[in-house]
């Protein structure tokens, strides 16, 4: 009743069942390791009934369906690429999902193929027909997924290699290899009776290289400027001192282009700091703000020293017992230069301990007091 092979594949499916109860009654937090071993039990027990089913693919001596001349089926590397993914999809659900997408792209497109290609194999007794009859079935599914596949090798190897060397020396490769694929692309196109396995040939050995270069950056890591800033995270907040920062201050704008309907325009003259509201043509020292909606104030410096606009705007729990300031501020900017500061305020004045107020770092004795209703 049973065959060799599905004895193997029974009794190998029982090992993995019993593995399974021993490591889950041994073993605490055993999710991760049960859904292994019963995924390689369900993996067998179906190899076990497929082998019943097709009984060890054996022939009877003389049966009509196996003539000695039959002629061996195309060798396929589907089933190998099929048991890559079923691993990935078993590993992903214990590792990372991205492991476990992976594995399930990879598992579903082999079963496509798999099944395509063993139809259009029993269409005809004609290979070169079959071959063709697969061809305008999955052509046109594979090409564009494979050349997006092949620009998403060169995207992410480019940018391995765009981070891992210096600015200067990144300029430079780009000019390098922009002139490489155009002298190669001209002598394409020059000399159209090139041989074929020449073309694949070089084609080939790039996009190698490419990845190569790719693989040896991400191995290399990023640049030691990146890797600071990283770890210190100079993007994510702004620096409101009266210090210049290397980071937020680099390349600051000194012009505005839009100037629609700013809340008020802030002035610091001849170290004195001074508002003008909209509408109005006097000078104050209090602004009033509106509230829960996001409002512009334009910051104009006419001294000689460098200054930046800091919007004290309350405090917030950061966690219990740490309370820390909520600061705004616009960038460093020079002698007659102006910047726009945009936030907005939820609390009005009265449910703050201190007044919410605009000031320049380093400037004493000068703020400008903004009043929320």
């Amino acid at each position: 009743m049973f065959t060799p092979g599905s004895k193997l594949f029974l009794g190998l499916t029982g090992f993995s069942i019993a593995v399974c109860v021993i490591y889950v009654a041994l073993v605490d937090n055993s999710v991760g390791g049960a859904v292994a071993l019963l995924s390689i039990a369900a993996a067998t027990a179906l190899l076990a009934g497929l082998s019943l089913f097709n009984r060890d693919g054996e022939v009877a001596v003389g049966a009509a369906d196996a003539p000695a001349s039959a002629e061996q089926l195309t060798a396929s590397l589907w089933p190998l690429i099929a048991t890559v993914g079923f691993v990935g999809v078993v590993a992903g659900l214990i590792t990372h999902p991205i492991v476990f997408f992976l594995g399930l792209i990879a598992l579903l497109a082999a079963g496509v193929e798999w099944l395509i290609q063993s139809w259009s194999e029993g269409a005809s007794s004609d290979k070169v027909y079959n071959a063709s009859l697969r061809g305008r079935m999955l052509h046109p599914i594979e090409f564009p997924v494979l050349a997006l596949v092949g620009l998403g090798i060169v995207i992410l190897s480019f940018s391995r290699v765009m981070l891992a060397v210096s600015r200067d020396a990144g300029a430079i490769i780009f000019i390098i290899a922009g002139a490489v694929v155009l002298f190669v692309g001209s002598i394409f196109a020059l000399k159209p009776n090139l041989k074929k396995t020449l073309v694949v040939g070089i084609c080939v050995v790039s996009a190698v290289g490419v990845a190569a270069s790719g693989i040896a950056a991400a191995t290399n890591g990023k640049r030691t400027d990146l890797v600071v800033a990283n770890e210190e995270d100079h993007f994510s907040h702004k620096e409101c001192g009266e210090e210049v920062d290397e980071h937020f201050d680099h390349l600051s704008e000194g012009t505005i282009s839009l100037r629609s309907n700013p809340v008020a325009t802030v002035e610091l003259r001849d170290g004195k700091l001074t508002a003008r509201e909209l509408g109005l043509d006097k000078v104050t020292q209090t602004i009033t703000f509106p509230r829960s909606n996001s409002a512009t104030i334009i910051f104009r410096n006419k001294d000689n020293e460098e200054a930046r606009l800091t919007a004290f705007l309350g405090t917030k729990a950061v966690q219990d017992g740490v309370v820390e300031e909520v600061l705004d501020c616009t960038q460093m900017i020079g002698k007659d230069h102006e910047q726009a500061l945009t936030f907005k305020i939820a609390k009005p004045s009265m449910a703050s301990d201190k007044p919410y107020t605009l000031t320049v770092p380093g400037l004493e004795g000068q703020s400008i007091e903004i009043m929320v209703p």
